[in-house]
């Protein structure tokens, strides 16, 4: 482990909780408490083993985006690009999602099994979803929030009409509930995480 691995992971977990704590909406507040509950020290921090996806072509425009938004995030995320271990549901295949999703669909643990810090049953990570995509319904025990970076996604909740969400705002999922997501011509970059019963992973509705 080096001190500047550790800085750059703690400088990124700091800017999320900053920008978040900036934004009124349900669920930041939960957020927020678990994230303050997490070991963020010295001792518990690990570097994760980097492993890279198709998807991060589009990370560059993405973290473009983000510095309209919060100039401080991106350069924090930019700051642990290399060092972060991209990965996929294996239930997510091209078959089920359509011809193309795996390319363009990933997330990394910031906070997680595969991320910087391990976590007491709480997530928190990025996900980025190419152009032109749908990530159909799916659902989990773990109450979930996410925080577009980038603009243009269009978000669905217990099979409700799709509605698009601006840049920078919070979109609180509560245990169980169904969503589903969609981008247009713009890629879509998130913070996300899951508060609880994180042990279980995400099912798609059948």
């Amino acid at each position: 482990m080096s001190d500047e691995q550790y800085e750059a992971a703690r400088r990124l977990v700091g800017a999320i909780d900053r920008g978040l704590a900036a934004r009124p909406g349900d669920g930041v507040a939960e957020v927020l408490q678990r994230l303050h509950e997490q070991d963020l020290g010295e001792a518990a921090f690990r570097a994760p083993e980097p492993r890279g996806l198709a998807v991060l072509e589009h990370l560059p425009q993405s973290i473009g985006e983000t510095l309209l938004l919060d100039p401080d995030l991106a350069a924090a995320i930019a700051a642990v690009e290399d060092g972060l271990c991209w990965a996929q549901s294996s239930a997510y295949t091209d078959e089920i999602l359509g011809e193309g999703f795996s390319r363009n669909y990933g997330w990394a643990d910031l906070i997680g099994p595969m991320g910087f810090f391990p976590g007491d049953d709480f997530k928190l990570g990025l996900l980025i979803l190419g152009p032109e995509r749908h990530y159909r319904d799916h659902y989990h025990p773990a109450p979930e929030l996410y925080w577009p970076l980038t603009g243009g996604s269009r978000w669905s909740i217990d099979g409700g009409p799709f509605a698009e969400k601006a840049q920078g705002a919070t979109i609180w999922h509560p245990s169980m509930a169904l969503y589903a997501t969609k981008t247009d011509a713009t890629p879509l970059l998130a913070v996300w995480c899951w508060t609880r019963d994180t042990a279980t992973p995400a099912k798609l509705k059948t």
